[in-house]
């Protein structure tokens, strides 16, 4: 008996000390985040709580109706259920409405949402799918159902973009388990492998110009005084976050008939929490969040990752 209580005893001593190392480590991360993200931190602001992050939601795009206030958020469920737009505002006043395509649950990645005018736009796959503003705001839509008011686009979608003229579709490159081929472009900051691509809202059958950015692109936007703003992230690695001036840029080459930009001077870059996704600009913030307090990913529960935050750049 007494050989199984010294047993006991380490093991819980051992327990303990378990326990006591991992409050320490993660006392320790949240302590020092400001510092290590010092330039995020000193220029953001808390705009709401990232809904749904506790129901099995996998947040990906996120956009704001300046109108109404309204954050609306995009993404697919862990358990491959119907995907969900969540609707939020700065009061965490909540509630969400599933998809569905032909009656059928649908259950596409959602990788980016955009509100331009009176639509909302996300993806499936190379296709735009476009929704009435309206009908995602009403509190007593449940399901949209997507089947036919989708567009076909020139190449697949992994974040969007739009403001009150443009809307703005871009890829992920990672050079691994995500590539982009036929995109290659040789720039002064390397070779890129994906554009980001404009169109007129006006107009979503040709692009009026291209963006040929750099690899891990989560987010974009575009200010009103024409910083393009990506955000890039993949794994546990922290994001960063580009700013490049569009302003004066020079067509660099053509792509099937369709001017092409180089962002490749960036003027600005700063790093910030992992797993960064889509962006969006309101009220002279840059608004961006993480899904690593998602139900899939976990660990940014307990580094305080729910919040959807707003960026001065002005700052």
């Amino acid at each position: 008996m007494n050989v199984a209580k010294k047993v006991l005893k380490i093991v819980l001593a051992v327990f303990l000390a378990l326990i006591m190392l991992i409050l320490l480590v993660w006392g320790g991360l949240n302590l020092f985040k400001p510092v290590i993200y010092s330039e995020f931190f000193s220029i953001d602001s808390v705009i709401c709580k990232n809904p749904g992050l506790n129901d099995g939601f996998v947040c990906q795009g996120i956009a704001v109706d300046e109108q109404s206030g309204k954050v609306i958020v995009s993404g697919y469920m862990k358990d491959d259920s119907a995907s969900r737009i969540y609707v939020t505002d700065k009061d965490n006043n909540v509630r969400y409405v599933t998809l569905s395509n032909g009656g059928k649950p649908f259950t596409g990645h959602m990788g980016g949402i955009a509100i331009g005018r009176d639509s909302v736009y996300f993806p499936s796959g190379s296709k735009l799918v476009v929704v009435p503003l309206a009908d995602v705001l009403n509190e007593n839509t449940k399901d949209i159902d997507i089947a036919g008011k989708t567009i076909a686009m020139m190449h697949s979608i992994s974040c969007v973009f739009a403001n009150e003229e443009n809307l703005y579709i871009g890829q992920f490159h990672d050079g691994g388990k995500y590539v982009i081929e036929g995109h290659e472009m040789e720039t002064a900051e390397g070779t890129h492998y994906a554009f980001v691509t404009c169109y007129d809202l006006d107009d979503l059958t040709t692009p009026t110009h291209i963006y040929s950015v750099r690899d891990r692109v989560q987010g974009f936007c575009m200010t009103p005084d024409g910083q393009a703003v990506l955000s890039t992230s993949y794994g546990l690695t922290s994001s960063v976050y580009y700013v490049y001036d569009t302003n004066g840029l020079q067509v660099d080459t053509q792509f099937e008939g369709i001017d092409v930009y180089f962002l490749d001077d960036c003027q600005r870059q700063f790093s910030g929490p992992a797993m960064s996704e889509d962006l969006d600009y309101s009220n002279g913030l840059v608004v961006t969040f993480s899904e690593s307090a998602s139900d899939k990913y976990i660990f940014g529960k307990f580094f305080f990752a729910d919040k959807v935050y707003g960026l001065d750049l002005n700052k």
